[in-house]
């Protein structure tokens, strides 16, 4: 090891070192390709038939073993509380907030279903969702607008979509479904 080390590259001919030198460039450009491509992280769920996604960054946790009390006098979309280790969290079911029709399987048994328990700056609730999917990751800019043939009570609930694993997934605008009740009429 001494020997190579004292020799530097002398030891090596012409080619060697042009071709160490164009394998260090393209790990570089490699490295610094990827810095560049800015990814989102996405929880995808199922609700029905239908696939969404939320921010990974504004989820707490997934949360399986809980009991719902019902609260008197708020929205039908407001399906009561839980108690998730001392803290009183809402549970909103995001199917009846966005006019979703059909028949759900939460709607049904919600108590067997999923709680997706995410936060904003402002606010914190679980939502009821089918079935929790995978967490991916898409490129930012693959983010596109909603669609314009949405049903409107869905596109006010979706700020955008991505088209994932060969389906189109809808974006959950958190920021407004977590909206304080009240702020929302």
């Amino acid at each position: 090891m001494s020997e190579v080390t004292s020799r530097g590259f002398d030891g090596f001919s012409d080619a060697a070192i042009d071709i160490l030198r164009r394998r260090a460039e393209s790990l570089a450009s490699e490295g610094q390709g990827e810095a560049q491509v800015d990814l989102m992280s996405l929880l995808l769920f199922r609700l029905a038939d239908e696939w969404y996604a939320i921010r990974i960054e504004s989820v707490r946790e997934i949360y399986n073993d809980y009991s719902i009390t019902p609260i008197p006098r708020v929205p039908d979309y407001i399906r009561g509380i839980v108690n998730i280790r001392g803290e009183i969290v809402s549970v909103t079911d995001l199917a009846a907030l966005m006019h979703m029709s059909g028949q759900l399987e939460h709607t049904m048994d919600a108590e067997q279903s999923s709680v997706i328990v995410a936060s904003t700056e402002e606010c914190v609730s679980a939502l009821l969702v089918d079935e929790i999917g995978d967490i991916v990751e898409v490129p930012a800019n693959a983010l596109e607008p909603s669609l314009a043939t949405a049903d409107r009570g869905q596109a006010d609930w979706v700020s955008g979509s991505v088209y994932f694993d060969g389906r189109l997934v809808g974006v959950i605008n958190l920021e407004k479904i977590l909206t304080p009740i009240g702020e929302n009429e």
